[in-house]
Protein backbone atom coordinates (compact mmCIF):
# COMPACT_ATOMS: atom_id res chain seq x y z
CA UNK A 1 0.00 0.00 0.00
CA UNK A 2 1.24 3.53 -0.75
CA UNK A 3 -0.10 6.67 0.45
CA UNK A 4 0.37 8.85 -3.03
CA UNK A 5 -0.37 12.07 -0.78
CA UNK A 6 3.49 11.66 0.68
CA UNK A 7 5.43 12.15 -2.71
CA UNK A 8 3.79 13.05 -6.22
CA UNK A 9 6.80 10.44 -7.41
CA UNK A 10 4.18 7.24 -6.07
CA UNK A 11 1.65 8.45 -8.78
CA UNK A 12 3.88 8.89 -11.88
CA UNK A 13 5.53 5.38 -10.70
CA UNK A 14 2.18 3.98 -10.43
CA UNK A 15 1.19 5.19 -13.71
CA UNK A 16 4.35 3.71 -15.42
CA UNK A 17 4.27 0.60 -13.90
CA UNK A 18 2.21 -2.68 -15.19
CA UNK A 19 1.49 -3.94 -11.89
CA UNK A 20 -2.53 -3.87 -10.53
CA UNK A 21 -2.86 -0.92 -8.81
CA UNK A 22 -6.29 0.57 -7.15
CA UNK A 23 -7.26 3.43 -4.99
CA UNK A 24 -8.67 2.68 -1.81
CA UNK A 25 -10.99 5.50 -2.08
CA UNK A 26 -14.05 5.00 -4.42
CA UNK A 27 -17.39 7.05 -6.18
CA UNK A 28 -16.93 10.47 -6.71
CA UNK A 29 -15.19 11.14 -3.68
CA UNK A 30 -12.67 8.74 -4.86
CA UNK A 31 -11.67 10.81 -8.54
CA UNK A 32 -11.39 13.76 -6.90
CA UNK A 33 -8.73 12.35 -3.87
CA UNK A 34 -7.23 10.07 -7.17
CA UNK A 35 -4.37 12.19 -6.36
CA UNK A 36 -3.88 11.96 -2.73
CA UNK A 37 -5.03 9.15 -2.07
CA UNK A 38 -4.00 5.68 -0.46
CA UNK A 39 -3.58 2.77 -3.03
CA UNK A 40 -3.34 -0.78 -2.97
CA UNK A 41 -0.44 -2.18 -5.19
CA UNK A 42 0.23 -5.89 -5.94
CA UNK A 43 3.62 -6.88 -6.39
CA UNK A 44 5.33 -9.49 -7.03
CA UNK A 45 8.95 -10.71 -6.33
CA UNK A 46 10.48 -9.73 -9.80
CA UNK A 47 8.37 -6.18 -9.87
CA UNK A 48 10.38 -3.61 -11.30
CA UNK A 49 7.57 -1.27 -9.31
CA UNK A 50 8.16 -3.25 -5.93
CA UNK A 51 12.13 -2.43 -6.81
CA UNK A 52 11.20 1.84 -7.45
CA UNK A 53 9.30 1.80 -4.26
CA UNK A 54 12.20 0.36 -1.73
CA UNK A 55 14.84 1.92 -3.76
CA UNK A 56 13.18 5.50 -3.90
CA UNK A 57 10.58 5.45 -1.23
CA UNK A 58 11.96 3.57 1.62
CA UNK A 59 12.75 6.00 4.82
CA UNK A 60 9.94 8.66 3.38
CA UNK A 61 7.16 6.73 4.74
CA UNK A 62 5.49 6.27 1.29
CA UNK A 63 3.61 3.13 2.75
CA UNK A 64 3.72 -0.24 3.66
CA UNK A 65 4.25 -3.83 2.43
CA UNK A 66 1.14 -6.95 3.49
CA UNK A 67 1.28 -10.26 2.37
CA UNK A 68 -2.16 -11.72 2.38
CA UNK A 69 -3.14 -15.02 0.25
CA UNK A 70 -7.08 -13.79 -1.08
CA UNK A 71 -7.22 -12.44 -4.41
CA UNK A 72 -6.72 -8.32 -4.54
CA UNK A 73 -10.22 -7.07 -5.09
CA UNK A 74 -10.80 -9.04 -1.35
CA UNK A 75 -7.76 -7.31 0.40
CA UNK A 76 -9.38 -4.44 -1.33
CA UNK A 77 -12.17 -4.51 0.10
CA UNK A 78 -11.34 -5.58 3.24
CA UNK A 79 -8.59 -2.29 4.67
CA UNK A 80 -11.73 -0.04 2.54
CA UNK A 81 -13.32 -1.07 6.49
CA UNK A 82 -10.65 0.78 7.88
CA UNK A 83 -10.17 4.30 6.02
CA UNK A 84 -13.06 5.89 8.53
CA UNK A 85 -13.20 5.81 12.35
CA UNK A 86 -15.38 7.00 14.58
CA UNK A 87 -14.12 7.89 17.94
CA UNK A 88 -15.95 6.31 21.11
CA UNK A 89 -16.53 9.68 22.97
CA UNK A 90 -17.62 11.25 19.50
CA UNK A 91 -19.86 11.01 17.13
CA UNK A 92 -17.84 12.57 13.99
CA UNK A 93 -15.70 10.30 11.83
CA UNK A 94 -12.19 10.39 10.94
CA UNK A 95 -10.27 9.33 8.39
CA UNK A 96 -7.38 6.90 9.51
CA UNK A 97 -4.50 7.10 7.62
CA UNK A 98 -3.53 3.19 8.71
CA UNK A 99 -1.65 3.06 5.39
CA UNK A 100 1.26 5.48 7.07
CA UNK A 101 4.14 3.60 8.74
CA UNK A 102 4.48 7.07 11.16
CA UNK A 103 0.15 5.53 12.67
CA UNK A 104 0.05 2.06 12.08
CA UNK A 105 3.48 1.04 13.32
CA UNK A 106 1.93 2.76 17.25
CA UNK A 107 -0.96 1.64 16.77
CA UNK A 108 -1.20 -2.14 16.14
CA UNK A 109 0.44 -2.63 19.78
CA UNK A 110 -2.34 -1.19 21.28
CA UNK A 111 -4.96 -3.49 19.55
CA UNK A 112 -6.64 -5.51 21.83
CA UNK A 113 -6.38 -9.23 20.23
CA UNK A 114 -9.97 -8.69 18.84
CA UNK A 115 -9.39 -5.58 17.38
CA UNK A 116 -6.00 -7.19 15.59
CA UNK A 117 -7.61 -10.14 14.53
CA UNK A 118 -10.14 -7.79 12.71
CA UNK A 119 -7.79 -5.62 11.81
CA UNK A 120 -5.86 -8.24 9.96
CA UNK A 121 -8.28 -10.18 8.53
CA UNK A 122 -6.48 -13.03 6.23
CA UNK A 123 -3.72 -10.50 5.74
CA UNK A 124 -0.38 -12.49 7.61
CA UNK A 125 1.95 -9.75 8.07
CA UNK A 126 2.30 -6.29 7.12
CA UNK A 127 6.06 -4.77 6.97
CA UNK A 128 7.07 -1.28 7.60
CA UNK A 129 9.61 1.02 8.40
CA UNK A 130 10.17 2.41 11.86
CA UNK A 131 10.06 6.28 12.44
CA UNK A 132 13.64 6.85 11.56
CA UNK A 133 13.39 4.94 8.52
CA UNK A 134 16.74 2.18 9.26
CA UNK A 135 14.82 -0.58 10.34
CA UNK A 136 12.34 -3.08 8.79
CA UNK A 137 9.85 -3.47 11.37
CA UNK A 138 8.18 -6.61 10.75
CA UNK A 139 4.50 -7.40 12.46
CA UNK A 140 2.71 -10.58 12.16
CA UNK A 141 -0.21 -11.37 13.67
CA UNK A 142 -0.19 -13.86 16.94
CA UNK A 143 -3.40 -15.11 17.14
CA UNK A 144 -4.94 -17.86 19.35
CA UNK A 145 -6.83 -20.46 17.48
Amino acid sequence: MVDVARDPRILVLLRESVEQCHSLYEGPQGLALAEVAPYLVSLPKESRLLEALVREGWGKNWGLFLTCPLPFGEVRRHLRKFLMVQLEDNDARFYFRFYDPRVLGPMLPLYTEEQRKEFFGAIDRFVLETSDGSVVESLRVQLAS
